[in-house]
């Protein structure tokens, strides 16, 4: 989402434009612009002072379902009379992160199941003991760090809190840290992993590997210990997705184990006992009901909590204001929602329980743009006008939109402009378009060209937004901008025929990978320039040429499934089958090729290389690269593993880029740094090499079992087949080719030195 290129002064524009509209109800704006200045009111956490600061955005890192998170300079920083926030220096950078998720539906779903969770709007956006709670609990894990690994810094540390008006929402402000995700290793030893809770990282292939996984599962246990219990699922390794909530500062390389920080403690997703979001989950899920706890999310066991600083009161002496602060942010917290599942009947016997969790709800109606000042005030006596305004949120569709007519003014106002004064119609539809679109602008629906065409005919936009907007972004810009499609085809065909013609221009895109790969932490400076001093030896410069060759190929394979799958479609009709069962055909054969190990596209590929072998009369130097680049997928990967000893450092890199561009289409689990990364640059580039490995060592052996398995198979449908003589020699010749030269060909040559 943040690498998405766009026209942010079109954005800003289209913001300007909406604010100049007039709106009686604002439209706020969903996430903010690099560039751009924020004008936040700070609280520290302890001693709790305020501040006035001014955070210019340098980058926008992205969001999930918990907020989204900026990369900024305080350029300014006003303290009050109680004296400055400890931790905050002007020109200083600083993560801040608000706490409301930057794409709309995520928001909608994160409120959806934080609603049948705790039967509140989400606490740590509203509610301002929600949000203190969370980075006090950060700030106390932090100094109980030290304890379990012997420095605070393991943890990121955070300085303030505050409440953003424009997006009506909490935040923090937090430690940048300056590091990177696990490198992608080279293992042939990934047995050794399975021991990873006792191995010593060192001596193993994947040492980042090993070492991350041994302090999440140390530091997992510590917050237990220490009563966060429900705060360790963002740690939990089982997830598949919490990696990334661990990164590796930098100047850290040497030592595997050295540099790990966890810096995410904000959960985005309540679990509960039906909606598990990941295997893990059901583990948790489980362990939470035998306890009787049907509902998990961020809520702290306080006696245990009280325990573990009991055992280590000097440890934590000069906290015991934050101690104090924490127990009580937590309780009121708590207070603030229903939490049916936890607090049950003690709602309907506990007076100050309800008027809790009463000021909790108005509070978040209000920040919410539900109610005005003047109707929360009213809301807060409770009585039958509390319980049907809270009653209405449960009607779906409508729910909201009663809910803004009965305690909004503002929202009452802006309906009676909007049918009285055609004025203030066309103005406020004008604002709403223009918020729409900048939506589409930043995820990649429209170019910048096509919006202003949409500014201009604004029923271009509505017959889209009911039709090509049901469609993923990409598609529907292809449909509604087929110069789209050309412009990026007419881009591909001219990088490949640079790539194949232009040895400078080889050399330069590897430069650049190279480059961001080290910009991404993918490699070190010492294996950056090792890899860049052999850019003109031979075999590099061949792979290269050959990286070229599997480029264009990349579509042949995507071609001829759609062309055999269109004639199969065809067939099926002229044969009176139903249209159904016609494009079950056609599903059928594109399902076909996408699983089939071996692709027209890999067979190109295949061709090319065996060729290039027998050209330059060289075997030994495509032993590996030869056979490989006719699997389909694993081919990319045919020069990497063939130079893997020779160059290890690119061979490792490529396979890594590879396996980070194949995961992104997974959604939530293909995010940089997750486990499902690893497993599958383990599952495409290490496990070969470790089969590889055994071959290399038991060649003979495994051939002559593929030949006598050839044999064997010849005679038994001979035997038992009752086939005609033109099958019986197809058949044949297809275990000569395929098992019996393999061991009369392949191995002589394999041996020969």
């Amino acid at each position: 989402m943040a690498s998405k290129t766009y026209d942010v002064a079109l954005c800003r524009q289209l913001m300007a434009e909406i604010s100049a509209a007039g709106r009686e109800v604002p439209l706020r704006p969903t996430r903010y612009e690099n560039g751009d200045r924020l004008e936040l009111p700070l609280r520290g956490l302890w001693p709790d002072r305020s501040a006035m600061a001014t955070f210019r955005i340098e980058k926008f890192i992205g969001g999930g379902f918990a907020g989204q998170v900026y990369r900024c300079v305080l350029e300014a920083l006003e303290s009050s009379a109680e004296g400055p926030i400890e931790g905050l220096e002007v020109g200083a950078i600083y993560g801040v992160k608000i706490l409301i998720p930057p794409v709309p539906f995520a928001k909608r779903f994160r409120d959806r199941v934080y609603a049948l969770a705790f039967q509140v709007p989400f606490s740590a956006q509203v509610i301002e003991s929600a949000c203190r709670a969370g980075v006090l609990w950060q700030k106390v894990i932090r100094r109980a760090a030290a304890l379990e690994f012997g420095d605070e810094a393991c943890v990121a540390d955070v300085y303030a809190w505050f409440f953003d008006e424009g997006q009506q929402a909490f935040g923090e402000v937090r430690e940048w840290v300056e590091g990177r995700m696990w490198r992608l290793e080279a293992d042939t030893q990934l047995g050794k992993r399975r021991s990873w809770k006792t191995a010593d990282p060192a001596s193993c292939g994947s040492p980042e590997f090993i070492a991350k996984r041994q302090f999440m599962w140390r530091f997992v246990r510590l917050l237990h210990r220490m009563g966060a219990g429900e705060l360790a699922r963002q740690y939990e390794w089982g997830t598949l997705k919490s990696q990334p909530n661990l990164l590796k500062r930098s100047g850290h390389d040497d030592d595997p184990a050295a540099g790990l920080c966890a810096f995410d403690f904000r959960a985005g997703l309540a679990l509960l006992p039906f909606l598990p979001m990941s295997p893990a989950d059901i583990g948790l899920i489980l362990r939470g009901l035998s306890r009787g706890v049907l509902v998990q999310f961020d809520r702290g066991d306080m006696e245990c909590f009280r325990s573990f600083i009991a055992g280590h009161r000097e440890h934590f002496a000069g906290m015991e204001g934050m101690l104090e602060a924490l127990e009580s942010s937590e309780r009121d917290y708590r207070r603030s929602m229903p939490d049916i599942s936890r607090q049950g009947l003690t709602l309907l016997t506990d007076g100050a329980l309800r008027a809790d969790v009463r000021a909790g709800l108005v509070t978040g109606y209000l920040r919410a743009d539900l109610v005005d000042e003047t109707y929360a005030s009213r809301l807060s006596q409770g009585g039958s006008r509390f319980i049907g305004f809270y009653l209405l949120g449960a009607i779906p569709v409508v729910g909201r939109f009663l809910r803004c007519c009965i305690g909004n003014s503002d929202y009452r106002c802006h309906l009676k402009r909007f049918w009285s004064e055609p004025d203030y119609r066309r103005a406020s539809w004008a604002a709403g378009l223009r918020y729409r679109l900048i939506g589409w602008l930043r995820c990649g629906r429209a170019s910048s060209t096509r919006v202003r065409t949409l500014l201009i005919h604004p029923w271009l936009f509505w017959l889209q937004a009911f039709t090509l907007r049901l469609l993923p972004a990409g598609l529907h810009r292809i449909i509604a901008e087929p110069r789209t499609l050309w412009e990026s085809l007419s881009a591909s065909w001219g990088f490949m025929r640079s790539f194949f013609r232009d040895a400078a221009f080889r050399e330069t895109w590897l430069g650049e990978q190279v480059a961001a790969g080290y910009k991404d932490g993918m490699l070190s400076e010492v294996e950056r320039d090792r890899i860049m001093q052999h850019v003109k030896d031979p075999f590099i410069v061949k792979y290269l040429r050959s990286l070229g060759v599997h480029f264009a190929t990349l579509p042949v394979t995507q071609v001829v499934s759609v062309i055999v799958a269109t004639v199969v479609l065809v067939w099926r009709f002229r044969q009176g089958d139903t249209a159904g069962a016609a494009w079950l055909c056609f599903l059928g054969v594109l399902g076909f090729f996408q699983i089939t190990p071996i692709s027209p596209g890999s067979i190109c590929r295949g061709v090319y290389v065996v060729a290039l072998m027998i050209r330059e009369r060289n075997y030994r130097d495509y032993l590996v690269a030869a056979p490989l680049s006719f699997v389909k997928y694993l081919g990319y990967l045919a020069f990497p593993f063939q130079m893997i000893t020779t160059y290890p450092e690119l061979a490792r890199f490529m396979g890594s880029r590879w396996a980070m561009d194949a995961v992104r289409i997974v959604p939530v689990f293909g995010e940089h740094g997750a486990l499902l990364e690893h497993a599958v640059f383990d599952l495409f580039f290490n496990v070969p090499r470790v089969i590889g490995g055994w071959f290399g060592r038991h060649a003979r052996l495994a051939l002559n079992l593929w030949m006598l398995a050839g044999v064997a198979i010849y005679d038994a449908l001979t035997r038992h087949c009752n086939l005609d003589i033109k099958s019986t020699t197809n058949l044949l010749i297809a275990v000569v080719v395929l098992c019996i030269l393999p061991r009369v060909l392949f191995y002589p040559v394999l041996k020969r030195r």
